[in-house]
């Protein structure tokens, strides 16, 4: 706040101090020079029809009283203040000259202004040149009107209520321009709903007074004497009724600041409580900052805080204060420069400061400024209540700092807890949050990973060069693994040589092993340090497929890096479950398998694929299942591996073509013409026998060999080209269907997909559930359609799981889906009940989508 009480802007630092000042000077130039002109034209001179003229000092005069009988309303918990300001007008308007009107009001006010209210020049000289408008304003509109100077005719009520609510009005356009250009708020519809009353009210009050001197002069002292005892009556009122929320304010204030823990918390509620307890225009805090300076903040009368700064007046109150610790009042009438020094400096005509105290020293300053309501100053009485305030303002302001100190204190040890101290990354404790966090957090079909990181002879480098060196190595190590990964990727501290890493959700295999690839180039640039130089190993571990735990996937991916340190994968390497050895229940299931068959603890079931063209059941896909005894239901994902690592996998594939083809040839002695589709692993690719297999179930059960598919993964398919080529011509020449599945996760040569003997391929998954609400995923698939298409190849979608997935793949043309939306794996005798149901409801397959989604259980792995 600048000396003449302008407010500053501080978040705008652009904005000139001064530009309010220029519009306020050049509005008050404005005002002046349209009303001289406007005035000469008037006939100055001219006397009112009474005989009772009023000459321009008794005009100033009544101005003069007008404004001590200023009186304060409260609307919607607002204070306002009005004057009887109107009557000045009428009375000047029917009984003085208006050269005498324009002078007496205009001296008489400023009298007040200056004596009284104290203004500084800038506010002064805008508020008389806005009474100046306002006078030629109303002598303008009343000469309109018809300049009825006789007061008993009706006319010239009318022409006098019109000719000042006009005044009013110029008067109210002017303050409004000010406070807004000041930064301030003003309640127009209250002030407009109150001002139409009092202004009608006091017009009323001076057109009886005016009336009552043209008949009986006399009788104006009792007109008088009433509205001072209604005056002073509604004072007292409103005296008792402040006092009254006085009390009950400060009763808040102390529960209020007492609860209080925070500091900025805490000078809030201080500046509005004691704005409104003090019924102040304006309430500033003063504190010291960590500099020394003061630095204080506002609350005014519209609730608006603003940043304000000290001034040399400050410190002279801060060593009032080391030797009186009461607060100090200054009121209009005080005399003493030093205490009207502290007013100027706060630009306020009256105030009241105390001092805020921490342990006995004067910390910081706390005023009120600028009373607003019927005792237009503060008092001196009220000087002890407001150092009570202050008192308890210091005790809130002392405990809150103490409290945000002890926080910080908390915060700092939370902070070295959960990170390492040489070299500032997250430590372990602080890695297994936000591992099990991450992995807790995952919906279908989503993923993370996570890396674990160790240094190839580091153990050397302490050995020769010491701790200290190998510290500073570790330090170095740290913020190159954090360059490499970025910002999105958190890196932590295991403890020794070890590092982690927990890479966002969804990272394809690709972004992650480029991303370990890129930590292994940084890391093997030469240290600073004597150029040193070191490598490190990466191990990575992918949840859910490799763990659904946290600390599991953490121990995996450190058995990960323990492959990648005796040479898998160039010195990163995935996890794989055939090379744990660690894992007991991978042991169990491992020497079960192959009993498992022999005890009937293997099962199929089956998941229908639906044709999206008529949403006719077309087929299904075997799928197997291993209830263990000690284990339960066991994933796919995890014995099938066991099965080709232990050779236990002919045997299964066996079961499950055998198993498939028996049903298949059920469904269609029924009359439905439903096939099956079954996996074929890598093994199984090597493996003759099982084309022969194949042959004898077909001659068997006598199912057509067009309904049966055998279903090939697009990496086995690349992994050997010539070897599959040769097998699936093998087996397209028995006549059964051949489908690429999980296309679009592996790099498949168009010339190699061009020669094989395929009839279908398979989406994968991964593309078709999120490409409702993935751009680049719905791309891909378009892409896959138009690709199998444009080959001859049919398409089917898996894992369609809503209904706006199926929508979309029926749009783009896709030939088949399955997925959960549809129907869940189910046993055998399940699958004719559920087409039927759907049969005996009249229900084609677009209406009983939403019903099938309600009934959609928890995913099965397969």
């Amino acid at each position: 706040m600048t000396d003449d009480g302008e407010v500053v802007n501080t978040d705008d630092a652009t904005l000139p101090a001064t530009r309010p000042g220029l519009r306020t000077a050049a509005l008050t130039v404005a005002l002046v020079a349209v009303s001289l002109p406007a005035l000469t034209r008037l006939d100055l001179n001219i006397a009112p029809a009474q005989d009772h003229l009023l000459n321009w000092w008794s005009v100033a005069l009544i101005a003069i009283v007008a404004e001590l009988m200023a009186f304060n309303l409260e609307f919607r918990r607002e204070i306002y203040t009005f004057t009887f300001s109107e009557v000045t007008l009428i009375l000047g308007l029917f009984l003085a000259s208006p050269l005498s009107l324009v002078i007496g009001r205009l001296v008489g006010e400023a009298a007040f202004l200056v004596l009284k209210e104290r203004q500084p020049v800038r506010k002064l000289t805008l508020n008389l040149a806005s009474f100046l408008a306002e006078c030629v304003v109303l002598l303008t509109v009343f000469r309109a009107l018809g300049q009825f100077r006789d007061v008993n005719l009706p006319t010239a009520w009318g022409a006098a209520f019109a000719a000042v609510f006009a005044a009013v009005f110029i008067g109210f356009v002017v303050v409004a321009a000010a406070v807004h250009w000041h930064g301030g708020q003003l309640k127009f519809r209250s002030i407009l709903a109150i001002g139409s009353l009092t202004a009608p009210v006091n017009t009323s009050l001076g057109l009886v007074t005016v009336i009552l001197v043209h008949a009986q002069p006399w009788a104006c002292l009792l007109l008088g004497g009433v509205a001072a005892f209604v005056l002073l009556s509604y004072r007292s009122y409103t005296a008792l009724n402040q006092r009254f929320q006085s009390l009950t304010m400060l009763y808040d204030f102390t529960r209020l600041v007492s609860g209080s823990q925070r500091p900025e918390v805490v000078l809030e509620s201080i500046l509005v409580q004691a704005k409104d307890l003090f019924r102040a225009d304006r309430a500033v805090i003063w504190l010291v900052d960590e500099a020394g300076s003061f630095v204080g903040v506002s609350v005014d009368d519209a609730g608006r805080r603003s940043t304000v700064l000290a001034d040399v007046t400050l410190t002279f109150l801060t060593q009032w204060f080391a030797e009186s610790p009461d607060a100090m009042v200054v009121t209009t009438s005080t005399t003493d420069p030093r205490m009207r020094d502290v007013a100027a400096a706060l630009d306020a005509a009256d105030c009241i400061v105390a001092p805020i105290t921490e342990s006995g020293t004067v910390i910081g300053l706390m005023a009120v400024t600028d009373r607003i309501g019927e005792l237009n100053d503060f008092r001196p009485q009220e000087g002890p209540m407001f150092g009570t305030l202050a008192n308890h303002a210091s005790v809130a302001l002392e405990n809150g700092r103490l409290i945000a100190r002890l926080h910080d204190h908390a915060r700092q040890r939370e902070h070295e807890s959960l990170h390492d101290a040489l070299t500032g990354l997250p430590n372990r404790v602080m890695l297994a949050k936000r591992l099990r966090s991450a992995v807790d957090g995952l919906g279908p079909g989503d993923t993370v990973a996570v890396a674990v990181m160790d240094l190839n002879g580091f153990k050397e480098i302490n050995d020769t060069l010491g701790h200290q060196a190998g510290d500073h190595v570790l330090a170095e190590v740290a913020g190159r693994i954090k360059r490499a990964t970025g910002p999105d990727v958190f890196v932590a501290r295991l403890g020794g040589d070890e590092f982690a890493v927990l890479f966002p959700k969804d990272w394809k295999r690709a972004q992650l092993e480029a991303c370990a690839q890129s930590i292994r180039r940084e890391v093997a640039i030469p240290l600073t340090h004597d150029g040193v130089r070191v490598s490190i190993s990466v191990g990575i571990a992918i949840a859910p497929n490799d763990a659904t735990e946290g600390p599991k996937l953490l121990q995996r991916a450190d058995v990960a890096m323990f492959a990648a340190k005796t040479g898998f994968g160039d010195g990163v390497s995935f996890y794989d479950p055939g090379t744990d050895t660690n894992t007991p229940r991978r042991l169990a299931l491992s020497s079960d398998l192959p009993n498992a068959l022999g005890q009937n603890e293997m099962s199929l079931l089956y998941q229908p694929k639906v044709r999206l063209a008529d949403s006719t059941v077309v087929g299904v896909e075997a799928l197997a299942r291993w209830r263990h005894p000690r284990y339960g239901q066991v994933a796919p994902d995890e014995f099938i591996p066991l099965a080709e690592r232990n050779g236990v996998i002919g045997p299964l594939s066996e079961f499950m073509l055998a198993q498939a083809l028996s049903q298949a040839a059920m469904w269609q002695a029924n009359g439905s013409r439903w096939g099956a589709a079954v996996n074929i692993s890598m093994r199984n690719l090597i493996d003759a026998d099982l084309v022969h297999l194949l042959d004898r179930l077909l001659r068997t059960t006598g199912v057509d060999p067009i309904t049966i598919t055998m279903e090939i993964t697009e990496t086995i398919v690349m992994s050997d080209t010539a070897r599959t080529i040769t097998m699936l011509e093998r087996f397209a020449g028995l006549g059964v269907r051949l489908s690429v599945d999980d296309f679009g996760t592996g790099y498949s040569s168009l010339s190699y997909l061009q020669r094989l003997p395929v009839h279908e391929v398979k989406i994968d998954k991964s593309f078709v559930s999120s490409m409702a609400t993935d751009h680049n995923s719905a791309t891909i698939v378009r892409s896959v359609l138009d690709l199998a298409h444009n080959m001859g190849l049919s398409a089917v979608a898996e894992g369609v799981e809503d209904r706006e997935t199926w929508d979309l793949l029926r749009a783009l043309g896709c030939d088949e889906a399955q997925g959960y939306f549809l129907a869940r794996p189910m046993t055998a005798s399940e699958l004719p009940q559920w087409a039927d149901q759907l049969g005996r409801l009249h229900l084609d397959f677009e209406r009983a989508m939403p019903r099938l989604e309600t009934r959609r259980p928890a995913k099965v792995g397969v």
